[in-house]
C-alpha cells in the first residue's frame, strides 16, 4: 500500500537525480521500447513494455529497491546494454517516517539503471561470471553521496565497528564479495575521487567496463581501475601507488582522524583495526588489502621479510597530530626508529599490484636492537675501531656476516670496498 503523495515524491526525486548523471556525461538508461513499431503482434511493441518508451518504476515491497534487466539494447558503443525497470519500496507505507532513506535509494537504484546501459550483469572467468558483482554495488553506493551530499548511508555503515568494513577488516580486498561488503567498499571509490580530485573517475571505469563487456572479454576490474586512475592523473599515478595510498588513508579514521587530512568524513568512521607485529602472518596481494601494525615505543630495527616484492610498506611517526611518513623499499626493507615522548610508531603494509590474479603472500616483521650505520662491532658507537675492522675485511683478513655487510655497504652498491672506507671516515669526522 502507498499513496499518491509518496508516488509523486519518488517521481520528483528521480527527475531531480537524473540530471546529475547526464551533466557529468553518463549514458542515459535506454528507452523501454521503440514507439515506431506499429505491429501489435511484434514482441517489441510498446504494449508489452508499459505502453510507451518511458522508464517504468513500480512501488512495491520487493526489498528496499531493485533494478531488473528487461530487453537487450544492442546500440553502439555499449552493445551489451539492457533496458530495465525499477522497484522502490513503499516502506510498508511508513515512508514519512524515513524521509531521507528514499533519497539515497533513488540515487542508488537509478545508478543501477544507468549501469545496465553499459553492460548487463557481471562477468569474469568462465564458470564464475558473477565475481565482479561487487563493482555494481560499490559504485552505486558511492554515487548516493554525489547526488545527495548529506546522505548518511555510507557514513553510517563505515561508522559501525561491529560489521565487516574496509576499516574493521582492512586486510580484505577491494572486491571482497561477502557480508554486504560491496556496499561498504564504496570507500575505495570515495578515496579515488577525493585523493585525485576527479569526480568523473567512476564514470571512466564504467565506460571501459561497457566497451570490454561488449567485446565479449572476460573482465578483470583491476586493470580498469588502473586505467581510470592513470587517466584522471595524466599517467602520474599507478594502481600500485593508489592501493598503497588507500591503505594509508584508511589508518586515519575515527579516533585517529587528523584534522582536514585524508577522508573528509573520517572522524565519523570506525577507528581502523590494528594488530601487533607478532600477529602478522600474511596479506592478500593485488587487491588493495592492508594491515596496520602497532610498533612499541622503543629503540628498534625493523626488517620486513616477504616472499613477494609486490607489497608496499610505510613507517608512520605520529606526534601531537603531526605525521611523518617514511617509505620502506623492498630492495632494502629495514630501518631504525627511536622512542620519543607522546609518539606513536606504526607500520602500514599494503598489497601492491602486479596485474595478476590475487593470492596470499607471506610477510614477516622482525624487531631487534637498532642498527647504526657503520657500527660494525655494534657497540652503538661509530669510531676508529670500525674503520680498522672494515680495512681488515677488505684486505681479506676477516669475514663479515650478512648483517655486517649491510651495515658497511655505505653507498648501497652491493660491494664493500675503499669507497665505503672513505664514507665511513667522513661520517666519523662529521659527527
Amino acid at each position: 500500500m502507498t499513496n499518491a503523495s509518496y508516488v509523486h515524491s519518488i517521481l520528483e526525486l528521480l527527475e531531480y537525480t537524473l540530471p546529475f548523471y547526464l551533466e557529468d556525461g553518463w549514458e542515459i538508461f535506454p528507452p523501454d521500447c521503440d514507439e515506431s513499431i506499429e505491429d501489435l503482434n511484434s514482441p517489441n511493441h510498446c504494449i508489452n513494455f508499459g505502453g510507451n518508451s518511458k522508464y517504468d518504476v513500480y512501488i512495491s515491497n520487493y526489498g528496499v529497491g531493485l533494478v531488473a534487466p528487461e530487453s537487450s539494447y544492442n546500440v553502439e558503443p555499449y552493445t551489451s546494454g539492457f533496458t530495465s525497470y525499477m522497484h522502490i519500496s513503499s516502506f510498508q507505507n511508513m515512508h514519512e517516517t524515513y524521509p531521507t532513506w528514499s533519497h539515497h535509494v533513488i540515487a542508488h537504484e537509478l545508478h543501477h539503471a544507468i549501469q545496465l546501459r553499459y553492460g548487463y550483469g557481471t562477468s569474469g572467468t568462465p564458470g564464475n561470471y558473477s565475481h565482479n558483482s561487487w563493482f555494481f554495488e560499490q559504485s552505486a553506493t558511492y554515487m548516493e553521496n554525489v547526488i545527495f551530499p548529506n546522505s548518511t548511508h555510507l557514513r553510517t555503515m563505515l561508522g559501525n565497528c561491529n560489521v565487516v568494513t574496509p576499516l574493521t577488516y582492512p586486510e580484505h580486498s577491494i572486491g571482497y564479495p561477502y557480508d554486504i561488503y560491496p556496499y561498504r567498499s564504496a570507500l575505495w571509490q570515495k578515496f579515488l575521487v577525493e585523493n585525485y580530485g576527479d569526480s568523473s573517475i567512476v564514470r571512466y571505469q564504467w565506460e571501459e567496463y561497457g566497451l570490454q563487456y561488449a567485446s565479449g572479454q572476460n573482465i578483470s576490474l583491476y586493470p580498469i581501475y588502473e586505467n581510470s586512475i592513470q587517466f584522471a592523473t595524466n599517467n602520474e599515478i599507478s594502481m600500485e601507488r593508489a592501493v598503497g595510498d588507500y591503505g594509508l588513508w584508511r589508518y586515519f579514521t575515527g579516533e585517529r582522524h587528523l584534522g582536514n587530512q585524508f577522508f573528509d568524513e573520517g572522524s565519523f568512521y570506525c577507528t581502523s583495526a590494528t594488530i601487533q607485529p607478532e600477529d602478522l602472518d600474511s596479506i592478500i596481494t593485488d587487491q588493495g588489502s592492508a594491515k596496520f601494525i602497532e610498533l612499541p615505543n622503543q629503540d628498534h630495527n625493523i626488517i620486513i621479510d616477504s616472499d613477494s616484492p609486490v607489497i608496499n610498506a610505510r613507517y608512520l611517526k605520529i606526534q601531537d597530530d603531526q605525521l611523518i611518513v617514511q617509505e620502506i623499499y623492498m630492495d632494502n626493507p629495514q630501518f631504525n626508529y627511536f622512542p620519543e615522548e607522546n609518539t606513536e610508531h606504526v607500520l602500514v603494509i599494503t598489497s601492491g599490484y602486479s596485474g595478476n590474479e590475487s593470492g596470499k603472500i607471506g610477510v614477516n616483521i622482525t624487531l631487534s636492537e637498532p642498527i647504526i650505520i657503520g657500527d660494525i662491532n655494534q657497540d652503538l658507537e661509530v669510531n676508529i675501531v670500525d674503520i680498522v675492522q672494515l680495512v681488515n675485511h677488505i684486505l681479506e683478513n676477516t669475514q663479515f656476516s650478512n648483517e655486517q655487510l649491510q651495515i658497511v655497504d655505505l653507498n648501497h652498491d652491493g660491494v664493500v670496498n675503499i669507497i665505503d672506507i672513505v664514507i665511513l671516515v667522513n661520517l666519523i669526522l662529521n659527527n
